[in-house]
């Protein structure tokens, strides 16, 4: 009789497994990843071929683009459309204005799993668009040969900076003719991209980026740049300059963000991680608290079957492999006090860097203000020119960049 019912039970299952995976039998995922960041979900995607008979395809290139890719795409059918992008949360609320991604029905259901911050980030006009993958903001990496232990104060690290120049070294860098390096100095002060209304949304007719506070941050950061910072990380470039810069040894402490983390532990460099000090006003420099996350394009061929591959690559147990391969944190709140983020130095800076983070917008008009922003920015400090009239000009170009997609009518298929 119990070999009987075990015979059962066995052939049950293995039915139910056959079953399982007839279902999905010569069916196709295509998925555009980040750059670079295909290992992280290397063994959940094979894990879920194994298991469902599907294949997986999976592209990777810069996530920032992925959204402008598509709308090109569209056009030109230059390049086949994804049925999953990878993309970050301050492009969500364009993508989903203009339809280009779908809500994800689980989501309600799962939205407690996951940090409220990255919830909200991804949530437009009350459905949720997005799946978080990693929760991301700026820290310093110092040169612990270099710098022994990192300043509570920013006036610290400049006076530190023109010490270390008379060894031909330099002390603090970071990419800051860009609005997303430099907004955590903006918004230390006073700035703001958007102004939160009492009900907690975004006000886009309400931009910050040229006021007082704004102007104040921007003088107070071009103070580091006219003295004791290389004019070769400005530009197209300067991204690597930066990091060849830093894991050469030739200066002190960079701000930037996870991205970076790979490049510098396989360097060798005796290197250490913490949060952002504080401004001599005494509050602390307030950077974008990012996320990155997948979502379900309208052009998918299978919507059911997209959100389960969402569903399953998004456990714990291929989170915590994520981030083991990648250095990315999860932001879901059952692995936040596991013992591989708790002891690790870098996912500290971020945890503590991120109570002083400001959640990158992800209304619609938030896609307006990088190009103009990035542009105020890069002229303030790499000229001699007023700082307050290159923001000026920025933001007035983005007021009148909103003003007109705020009021845009889209189709509505």
């Amino acid at each position: 009789m119990k070999k009987s019912l075990l015979s059962f039970v066995l052939g049950s299952t293995l039915l139910s497994a056959l079953s399982y995976s007839a279902a999905y039998a010569n069916c196709s995922l295509e998925v555009w990843e980040d750059e670079n960041k295909g290992t992280g979900i290397k063994e959940a995607v094979e894990t879920f071929e194994e298991e469902t008979g599907c294949t997986v395809n999976i592209t990777q290139s810069p996530y920032v683009n992925h959204i402008n890719v598509m709308l090109d795409a569209e056009e030109t059918k230059a390049v086949p459309l994804p049925d999953i992008v990878m993309l970050p949360a301050d492009r969500m609320g364009d993508a989903a204005k203009n339809k280009i991604i779908r809500p994800i029905t689980f989501m309600q259901e799962d939205k407690d799993k996951y940090l409220l911050s990255g919830i909200k980030s991804f949530t437009y006009k009350d459905e949720i668009y997005a799946c978080p993958r990693s929760v991301e903001t700026m820290v310093i990496y110092y040169n612990q040969d270099l710098l022994k232990y990192p300043f509570e104060f920013m006036e610290d690290y400049y006076n530190f900076a023109k010490e270390i120049r008379a060894q031909g070294k330099y002390g603090i860098i970071s990419k800051w003719d860009t609005l997303y390096y430099a907004y955590g100095f903006l918004s230390g002060f006073g700035g703001y991209c958007f102004k939160q209304k009492a009900d907690g949304t975004l006000d886009p007719n309400d931009i910050g980026l040229d006021n007082e506070g704004a102007v104040q941050g921007a003088e107070y950061l071009r103070k580091f740049i006219d003295n004791t910072v290389p004019l070769s990380i400005f530009g197209d470039d300067g991204f690597g300059e930066i990091d060849k810069l830093f894991v050469t040894g030739q200066v002190a402490a960079v701000i930037t963000g996870p991205w970076a983390l790979d490049d510098y532990a396989k360097s060798g460099l005796n290197y250490g991680v913490a949060p952002l000090p504080k401004f001599p006003n005494g509050k602390y420099a307030q950077p974008f608290l990012g996320y990155r996350g997948y979502a379900v394009t309208r052009n998918a061929k299978d919507v059911a079957l997209a959100e389960k591959f969402l569903r399953f690559i998004n456990q714990d147990k291929f989170a915590l492999k994520r981030y083991e391969n990648i250095h990315e944190i999860p932001p879901l709140k059952s692995i936040m006090h596991n013992p591989l983020i708790l002891n690790d130095d870098f996912a500290s800076a971020v945890a503590i860097q991120a109570q002083h983070a400001e959640p990158t917008p992800s209304i619609p008009e938030m896609s307006k203000i990088w190009e103009p922003m990035n542009n105020a920015l890069y002229e303030a400090m790499t000229t001699k020119g007023s700082i307050k009239d290159a923001l000026v000009k920025g933001a007035n170009k983005v007021r009148e960049d909103t003003v007109s997609y705020t009021h845009l009518t889209l189709p509505t298929t």
